[in-house]
């Protein structure tokens, strides 16, 4: 038990470490890299406690009692920096922070600034009848969590639909191993509310079989979450714009955005919805981009870089998608992907490609992705539908 706890400290420090020293590091790995050193932290005091350190040290008594409310803040505060739109650590984040604060300001002058002495007496006290507050603010240590963690999933839940409506591409931004640490983090939790609840009433040997459990699956989410943050990219950046202007100004030579122009015209679709006629304008005009310029190509292409060339503000040219077109972004920009791969595979100068040549050529980024959306779209494999050309 002691080894585990020792390897989840060292585990959650190197990995700090490690996403500290990464090059280009967003809002996301700052919180992450902190997120560790407090869980490496938290793990060492618990391991204070099961060694009988903290009584031989009395000052270290009751220091991490709290720890578990912040657990549960750096795990929304972490999601939602990933998820928000724009990337950013927002001030509004740090209110997460202030229930813990102020447990620890009235703790600060109730305990933790008592002697030695008196502060283990009091401990040992508060174990046999512990006054009202404390009753209440252990109560929060063991629910405060889990909501949390369902607030997180809530948060991806409404990321998938935005992924449709942003991206046209899912790799590296899925955010699908988060989830699995999330259904991780609410087995950690119930175990946490039997131990807390339930441990004087069963054995001993499966207490401690259940605290080991807790433990080892702490230790685990630790390296899964401190190694796949590590090579999570941003998703959210600041340069989806500047790439969209340049990608415009690369296709349209002799047509520029000017940059005040699109500025005013943002906000001022921002506030008003648009006109039917508006609305029939900026449709032919993507449709025809689309064909004539087929920007689809790129396989990263974003909502951002063709509201920059519409000249829209992002709601309202998925409003025109959507609303239109009958189509989420992903599936408008993917259907000409698909289209394009079937001319490929119709056209004599492309029967030395591959299919996974021909997949990348027209804007897919992965095999997986390629297939499974090839197979929804035409009800065939491409392997499948390549030999029906062929008869």
């Amino acid at each position: 038990m002691k080894v585990i706890f020792l390897v989840g400290v060292i585990q959650a420090v190197f990995l700090a470490l490690l996403i500290f020293s990464k090059r280009k590091k967003s809002a996301a790995d700052y919180v992450l890299a902190t997120w560790m050193l407090f869980y490496g932290i938290h793990l060492l005091f618990q391991y204070f406690r099961i060694t009988g350190l903290v009584f031989k040290y009395e000052h270290l008594l009751g220091i991490d009692t709290y720890f578990p409310i912040l657990q549960g803040a750096f795990l929304f505060v972490y999601v939602s920096v990933l998820t928000n739109g724009s990337g950013k650590f927002k001030k509004s984040y740090l209110y997460h922070g202030v229930l813990f604060l102020a447990i620890s300001i009235y703790c600060a002058f109730d305990f933790y600034s008592l002697g030695a002495n008196e502060k283990l007496n009091y401990f040992l006290s508060m174990e046999e009848a512990p006054p009202i507050f404390y009753r209440l603010t252990l109560m929060l240590n063991f629910f405060v969590g889990p909501i949390y963690v369902l607030w997180s999933l809530l948060l991806l839940r409404k990321y998938k639909k935005q992924i449709a409506n942003n991206f046209s591409y899912t790799e590296q931004i899925n955010l699908n191993w988060l989830r699995y640490i999330l259904y991780t983090s609410v087995a950690i939790w119930g175990s946490v509310i039997i131990d807390g609840f339930f441990g004087e009433y069963i054995r001993a040997n499966l207490y401690e079989f259940v605290d080991e459990i807790t433990f080892i699956l702490v230790t685990l989410t630790i390296f899964i979450l401190g190694y796949f943050g590590f090579k999570q990219p941003a998703i959210y950046t600041d340069d989806y714009a500047v790439k969209a202007q340049i990608a415009n100004k690369k296709l349209h030579k002799k047509q520029k955005i000017n940059a005040d122009s699109f500025q005013r015209r943002a906000e001022r679709y921002g506030k008003s919805g648009l006109k039917k006629t508006e609305t029939e304008e900026h449709v032919n005009k993507l449709m025809l981009y689309m064909e004539n310029e087929k920007p689809y190509l790129d396989s990263k292409l974003s909502l951002k870089q063709l509201a920059a060339f519409l000249e829209l503000s992002t709601n309202h040219t998925s409003q025109i998608i959507n609303e239109s077109l009958n189509k989420n972004f992903f599936d408008f920009v993917n259907d000409y992907r698909i289209n394009e791969v079937k001319e490929c595979l119709s056209d004599s100068k492309f029967s030395h490609y591959t299919l996974l040549a021909i997949a990348y050529e027209c804007g897919f980024n992965s095999k997986s992705s390629f297939n499974s959306l090839f197979k929804i779209k035409t009800g065939l494999t491409p392997s499948e539908y390549q030999k029906t050309l062929k008869a």
